[in-house]
């Protein structure tokens, strides 16, 4: 069996991080003739699953399958087969989408997909993501965090689905104590949902809640302006700055950047609107955010994607240091409408790609 551990993040939701894989003593269930792949998440987040099997000389991609914390998934790939998997937390979590990957470019969508493996996945209208390559005599892949939860990865699941509720939980940690006992029968009342119920069925009810609930808090931002903007977010996270864009907002569309409470965070955003076409058909430049503030927030900002920890020096590291505005934070959650007059005039350099 092998324990796969892994703290990346999808940008524009938390901070890059690591991949590690750590091997354990073989399965004896490798050894029992065909079986098939089976898939265990020992972490305290729901995770979704998308993986491939070879079909010819290609690898053919397939999702989304659901894994509560503490449960296992046995696949229809055989045991003895090469295949690759992908895995993101849910999107009731707050604080950002976690991934579990590896180096393998392979297919995906953010809903239901699969992939033919002969065809391009822009032709299939399909991105692309890292998938981990897993060993033909893998029998069984199980995901980690930092944390060793092991077979109290359902409590931790519960801890933190709590703490997507708003509930007050100090810590995920596994212990089934009496403060989770009565928390988790809090939310069940609150809820008017049967305390009866199965884990199963408990860990379901906080996940749909907790998903209705991560949508009111952190910060929106919706372009009511005439052209695509393209947004950033600056931030205090245990006491270090980072900044990380871009997200592409398209005329009159909204996207939440930041999926956790502002009560706690110092967080400031920034944003570029594309420049149109002039009556000659000429490409006009960008126009960047207003900050709005005698004394704005600075960040480090790039011309493609970033995340970038710190944000002193900018110049010296590569970057170039942009004007943030400030966001509130006497709310859980803040939507903004960004319109042409909040935008100056073009800057020296696109900043978008």
């Amino acid at each position: 069996m092998i324990r796969h551990l892994a703290l990346t993040f999808i940008l524009g939701t938390s901070i890059p991080g690591i991949v590690v894989a750590q091997t354990a003593d073989p399965d004896p269930a490798q050894t029992s003739g065909p079986t098939k792949w089976e898939i265990c998440n020992e972490t305290s987040f729901s995770l979704k699953l998308a993986y491939a099997e070879m079909q010819g000389e290609k690898p053919a991609a397939r999702g989304w399958k659901s894994l509560r914390s503490g449960s296992c998934l046995t696949t229809d790939i055989d045991n003895g087969r090469t295949k690759f998997l992908y895995a993101k937390s849910s999107d009731a979590h707050r604080g950002g989408i976690r991934e579990w990957k590896g180096n393998i470019p392979l297919c995906t969508s953010e809903s239901d997909f699969q992939a033919q493996p002969t065809i391009g996945c822009a032709l299939q209208d399909l991105s692309e993501r890292d998938y981990m390559p897993v060993a033909a005599d893998e029998a069984v892949t199980t995901l980690v965090e930092i944390e060793n939860f092991g077979t109290k990865a359902s409590t931790a699941g519960i801890q933190r689905l709590l703490q997507d509720n708003g509930y007050e939980i100090s810590r995920v940690d596994g212990i089934a104590g009496r403060r989770t006992s009565r928390t988790l029968r809090r939310f069940l009342e609150d809820n008017e949902l049967s305390t009866s119920l199965s884990l199963e069925e408990q860990l379901d009810a906080l996940e749909t809640a907790a998903r209705d609930i991560v949508k009111t808090v952190g910060l929106t931002l919706c372009n009511r302006s005439a052209s695509p903007v393209w947004a950033a977010i600056g931030m205090s996270r245990k006491g270090n700055w980072e900044s990380r864009g871009w997200w592409k907002i398209a005329a009159d569309n909204c996207k939440q950047v930041y999926t956790d409470t502002l009560m706690t965070t110092d967080l400031s955003y920034f944003a570029s609107q594309e420049g149109g076409q002039d009556e000659n058909g000429n490409q006009q430049e960008d126009r960047t955010l207003r900050s709005g503030a005698a004394k704005p927030s600075q960040f480090c900002i790039s011309e493609s994607k970033f995340s970038v920890l710190g944000r002193e020096n900018c110049t010296d590291n590569g970057y170039r240091a942009a004007n943030f505005r400030v966001v509130p934070s006497d709310k859980e959650g803040l939507t903004v409408e960004l319109t042409d007059a909040d935008f100056a005039e073009p800057s020296s350099s696109g900043l978008r790609q």
